[in-house]
């Protein structure tokens, strides 16, 4: 019986590499090597060490990001799922209104070194997943998102599902059920924001998708159609099948949602909602001298509006969810780094009296992302400043080369010296060319795993 489910199932069963155009097999190596670096940058956060006392790490083939170590698939994949979204640094996208990315690429590493795959068929698994999950939310959204859930792990669970069944080249009607088994592992919800849980979201997408897919292919049983069933995915999850949901398979491998409206890889480590006013605020770091300030406002789209509004942030992960602490923390040095969201730095006297100016006033244009900073001075005079750009630095404004590299030489400098960073940047931006998953997830950890994995 055909079922929109399964019909999903069938075209991402059936993704080839020649279903690929040059342009989303860049954009898919740059965002799964963003991923990557994320990662290895966030081996040494609080939240990793303590989902790590408590999962089992039993041993296994799987690489864990900055460690010799190889764990059991389903374990690694959680861990590096944390890892990855420890630092709220990894790529997002406004149709899934989550990250798409961070679901999908630990469970693919810990597959992949597994079977030992290769790098064309792990990029596209990895497409294969995103396009699946973005195209759900697509027609899913703001629904589902706006009754609380968190897409990173609702959507993300299905895309990671679907990801690993390609990888493990599951048929349409294994895919189906792997959809169906993943369906109901979904959940995460939004008020954890800003807390230890909402990376946790992450590991948990990465572990229950791989799950699924392997349940699929030892012939576990589920409903072939979860998404559409009056008691499945998109009713439970947004109060109704929405109208159209073949929007999800129209021209599929044609147009890619991978390019547009695409993946933002994040120039900031924290909410992109609030990436433009850290722009505008940085323009005028150099206009003006923040003891001149008597007020600050923000100007943001109302429907931005909901997790960012944080005028005493607790931490540094609340202080990722601050537009006042943000703002205030970009007028002083004109950016905003990793460093800045250590204790001190969240709980530095100067930038709390600073944030404690801002107002945030909601705006209803077209545009989403766009905001405006305005500093209103003791002197009398007014100061502002616009930014625009699609949450972070998609394909319509994209990092550049260097941009992008010295982003990932930056977080891979946490658990990697800086050559092997290099090299590791250098094999994931031609993924598809890497003839050992193993090999290349090896350089991902301490130089005697590379050693071991060369031996092999």
């Amino acid at each position: 019986m055909s079922s929109f489910t399964l019909s999903l199932a069938g075209l991402a069963a059936g993704l080839s590499f020649r279903d690929l155009s040059p342009v989303a097999i860049g954009w898919a190596n740059r965002a799964f090597a963003d991923t990557v670096g994320c990662a290895l940058a966030g081996v040494g956060e609080e939240v990793l060490q303590k989902v790590s006392s408590v999962v089992p790490g039993n041993l296994g083939p799987a690489m864990t990001f900055g460690e010799a170590r190889r764990l059991h698939p389903l374990d690694a994949a959680q861990l590096n799922g944390v890892a990855a979204h420890a630092l709220d640094f990894d790529d997002c996208n406004m149709e899934m209104d989550g990250h798409p990315s961070v679901s999908i690429v630990p469970a693919l590493l810990a597959l992949g070194d597994q079977l030992d795959s290769n790098g064309e068929d792990l990029l596209v698994a990895y497409v294969a997943g995103l396009e699946a999950e973005i195209r759900l939310a697509r027609v899913s959204n703001p629904a589902h998102a706006d009754r609380g859930w968190h897409p990173t792990v609702t959507f993300g669970v299905i895309g990671a599902a679907i990801a690993c069944g390609r990888l493990l080249r599951l048929d349409a009607l294994q895919m189906a059920t792997a959809i169906g088994i993943a369906a109901s592992s979904a959940a995460g919800l939004r008020a954890n924001s800003g807390t230890m849980t909402k990376p946790f979201h992450a590991g948990q997408a990465n572990r229950n998708g791989l799950q699924a897919a392997l349940l699929a292919q030892a012939g576990m049983t589920a409903n072939q159609g979860v998404l559409e069933h009056r008691f499945g995915f998109m009713a439970c999850f947004g109060g109704a099948v929405p109208e159209g949901p073949e929007l999800v398979l129209e021209n599929w491998a044609q147009d890619f949602a991978l390019l547009s409206p695409g993946l933002a890889i994040k120039q900031y480590p924290c909410c992109a909602f609030v990436h433009c006013a850290i722009d505008a605020a940085a323009e005028l770091h150099t206009l003006v001298d923040v003891a001149q300030i008597s007020e600050i406002r923000v100007v943001l789209h109302r429907k931005r509006l909901k997790n960012i509004d944080r005028p005493r942030p607790k931490d540094g992960l609340d202080a990722k969810f601050s537009t006042q602490y943000l703002t205030a923390r970009a007028l002083i040095d004109g950016t905003v780094t990793l460093e800045d969201f250590s204790a001190a730095r969240v709980f530095d006297p100067g930038c709390a009296a600073l944030s404690q100016l801002v107002q945030i006033i909601p705006h209803e244009a077209a545009d989403l992302s766009s905001a405006t900073v305005r500093l209103c001075l003791t002197d009398g005079r007014m100061l502002d400043a616009s930014a625009s750009v699609a949450m972070g630095r998609g394909p319509a404004n994209p990092m550049t080369e260097a941009q992008f590299a010295t982003k990932f030489l930056d977080c891979a400098a946490v658990s990697l010296s800086k050559d092997r960073a290099k090299t590791l940047l250098g094999a994931l931006l031609d993924l598809p060319a890497q003839r050992s998953v193993r090999r290349l997830t090896a350089m991902m950890q301490p130089i005697a795993a590379l050693e071991a994995a060369l031996t092999e």
